[in-house]
């Protein structure tokens, strides 16, 4: 009912909106503005951001700048739609109240790896050598493939201006954090080289002072950069980009009465060669071929004497060689297509051996405008893997300009996450508590080890019955507008509702003699998300832009709704511990989903003293965390984390005609705090920073 309460507002608004468009005096188009608000991350080629009919956010490294914001965590934790998830393994995002897992994270547009516990840790990538980020919101599949069902993070490392440039810059503030970068080039006609270096490093912080144990432990990490170019002739470019990023963390903490330290090491390699050849003005090809590793090795001992604690380790390598072609059959009507295949590995402490995927897959998309106003995008994906069921993603999208300044979206599509090595082959038995994990191709004989070990109490499940896991999938629906009536204000809406089906989760299979279970994975529940996010921006005057965007979420086990309705689920209630039955109005949901959340954005900007000011507001209301009274769900007040606030600010000022920038920046400036639930906030962050840029 509230979402079709939302649905008649948004259409009312709409009406509303045509109006206003049709009633403004036409504006002449600034080509300039028009190509810098090209995206190519939600259709693979080059399209106006305006035009293209999917959910799409695009953020200017100009605009990263402005608010003094470093690491990929700091950006997308201000996007209205996007929520920063904590987790003991990292910092995830979430988008359309999907976990992190089902958000795709790319650089230039090839996939990053090193996922723990489906989490890719966000701080790992710097923005500052960026050109900007695309955020693609809805599953993106039909061109993705896997991991892409939530949607798309791009980030687009920045290609160097003609001539020799270079730069560096600094921050240092709050937990002795520091951030210091340093960027060159050359580039002539045919030709360009580029290097970046990256230092990025904490003294850590404890959110328990009196305990003495850190909550995050000091680390010191780099990241290197280089890319290059040659054109061979007008028709034919050889590209090459390499990155590799390190990070050491130092880390002590209390294991029952006695205290562990240790080292931990990350490291993370990618390599990318790519040819492309224009054959005519209608046929373009690109050929790419990336190799990208992950390594992590933990060693850490008990103090007292010396024993080992855990030592892991973690290899992971991914393989693609992939080749797209473009073709404009029409000036209205552009096919793209792609073939590629794919090879991973991993091996692992918690795994028995060396595993691996074998995967292919051939995709197209026909970008179609029958009239000027209407735009046509309808494509596909089929993936076939040498695990899990091949899978087929298709996707249509519509947008309609009702006007110059008004543009309807809708979209429909299909998104899928594969089971990943874990869920498979995972092999893990907690040495402390007693439990164990075994992945789906791991149960069988994992319960047999067990049992001749005497091991085994009781068999809950029989492994050899249990079905072969499936990808995860999903079906999603957005409907939304761009409205930018003149070039002060800018207003966009999006409606989304995803149905997502095989959803995989761990369940008992057996009980140990210890009292401990024993898991596996297996394809459960039918899950729901639904929605809408708004984001407004306004020139309120030349110097003042005002901003701000608001998402209602609901998100939802079916299978938990059906339960509900026959009255099946139960609580006690906390006062007088009598059993009763839940309502409906009392299910809270998925974890970790806030219904209600809001940004509200200030920036001054004086062109004549070089002087910037940013204030930002974030909300994120209340969400479940936990459940207490041990029925399975959030249904209780004890069961939720409180709503916050965050206060985030940046002040800067330009010197030497824009050649140097000094920047005071704070985050978090009401110091809020819980280290109970929410580990990713160490209270007020103050930094200084400053930066120098030339080009000759």
């Amino acid at each position: 009912m509230q979402i079709k309460i939302i649905l008649c507002f948004l259409l009312q608004v709409s009406a509303v909106g045509i109006t206003a468009a049709q009633k403004a005096d036409s504006l002449k188009k600034d080509s300039a503005k028009q190509l810098k608000e090209v995206v190519v991350t939600g259709t693979r080629t080059q399209k106006s951001l305006q035009q293209v009919p999917i959910p799409i956010t695009r953020i200017t490294s100009e605009e990263i700048k402005k608010k003094g914001l470093i690491r990929l965590n700091e950006v997308l934790s201000e996007q209205t739609g996007m929520t920063i998830l904590d987790d003991p393994h990292g910092q995830g995002i979430q988008i359309q109240g999907f976990d992190p897992a089902y958000t795709l994270i790319l650089i230039d547009g090839l996939p990053l790896i090193g996922r723990t516990t489906g989490i890719f840790e966000l701080s790992r990538i710097t923005t500052n050598n960026i050109d900007r980020i695309e955020i693609v919101k809805g599953p993106t599949s039909s061109l993705y493939g896997s991991e892409a069902m939530a949607g798309v993070v791009n980030i687009i490392t920045a290609e160097p201006a003609k001539g020799l440039a270079g730069g560096l810059s600094a921050r240092y503030g709050t937990n002795k954090t520091a951030d210091l970068s340093l960027n060159s080039s050359y580039k002539t006609e045919k030709f360009y080289i580029s290097g970046f270096v990256n230092r990025y490093s904490s003294g850590g912080y404890s959110l328990e002072t009196a305990s003495g144990i850190p909550t995050v432990s000091p680390f010191e990490g780099y990241t290197l950069n280089g890319k290059t170019s040659y054109k061979i002739d007008n028709n034919t470019t050889l590209k090459l980009s390499v990155r590799y990023y390190t990070n050491d963390q130092d880390s002590r903490f209390l294991v029952d009465t006695r205290y562990a330290a240790g080292t931990g090491t990350e490291k993370d390699f990618n390599i990318a060669p790519v040819i492309t050849h224009r054959f005519s003005d209608k046929v373009f090809s690109t050929l790419q071929l990336y190799r990208s590793t992950y390594k992590t090795n933990s060693d850490v001992r008990y103090e007292d004497d010396n024993s080992v604690y855990d030592q892991t380790y973690f290899n992971q390598a991914f393989n693609r060689a992939e080749i797209q072609n473009d073709y404009a059959i029409q000036d209205n009507l552009k096919l793209t297509a792609g073939l590629g295949g794919q090879y991973e590995t991993v091996e692992a402490t918690r795994y028995t051996k060396l595993q691996s995927f074998t995967s292919g897959y051939g995709y197209f998309q026909a970008d179609w405008l029958p009239v000027k106003k209407l735009d046509i995008i309808a494509g596909g994906r089929y993936d076939a893997h040498s695990v899990y069921k091949s899978q087929f993603s298709p996707k249509l999208a519509v947008s309609y300009a009702l006007t110059d300044k008004f543009t309807l979206l809708g979209s429909v599509g299909k998104g899928y996450k594969a089971p990943d090595f874990r869920q498979l082959y995972l092999n893990f038995t907690n040495a402390e508590v007693g439990y164990s994990v075994f992945g789906y191709e791991e149960a069988n004989a994992g319960i047999q080890r067990l049992q001749q070990e005497g091991q085994i109490e009781s068999v809950l499940i029989d492994p050899s019955t249990l079905k072969r896991l499936n990808a995860e999938s999903s079906t999603a629906f957005n409907f939304g507008f761009r409205y930018k009536p003149t070039e002060k204000l800018y207003w966009t809406a999006n409606l989304f509702r995803n149905n997502i089906s095989n959803l995989i989760e761990t369940a008992p299979i057996a009980i140990k003699t210890n009292g401990q279970s024993v898991f596996s994975y297996f394809n459960l529940n039918k899950v729901f998300t639904q929605g809408v996010e708004t984001d407004l921006s306004y020139q309120l005057f030349k110097p003042l832009q005002i901003a701000g965007g608001i998402q209602y979420l609901e998100a939802y086990d079916q299978d938990v709704l059906d339960q509900i309705k026959a009255g099946k689920v139960f609580t006690k209630d906390p006062t007088t511990n009598l059993t009763k039955v839940i309502k409906r109005s009392d299910y809270g949901g998925l974890l970790s989903r806030s219904k209600y959340t809001y940004n509200v954005r200030l920036n001054y900007q004086d062109e004549k003293t070089g002087i910037n000011t940013s204030i930002r507001v974030i909300y994120r209301g209340r969400y479940g965390y936990k459940d207490t009274d041990g029925n399975g769900i959030v249904n209780r007040a004890d069961e939720y984390t409180k709503g916050y606030v965050l206060v985030n600010a940046s002040l800067s000022k330009m010197f030497l005609k824009d050649a140097i920038r000094l920047q005071f920046t704070a985050q978090n400036l009401l110091n809020y705090k819980d280290s109970q639930v929410i580990l990713n906030l160490p209270g007020r962050l103050i930094y200084a920073g400053l930066a120098y840029n030339f080009n000759k």
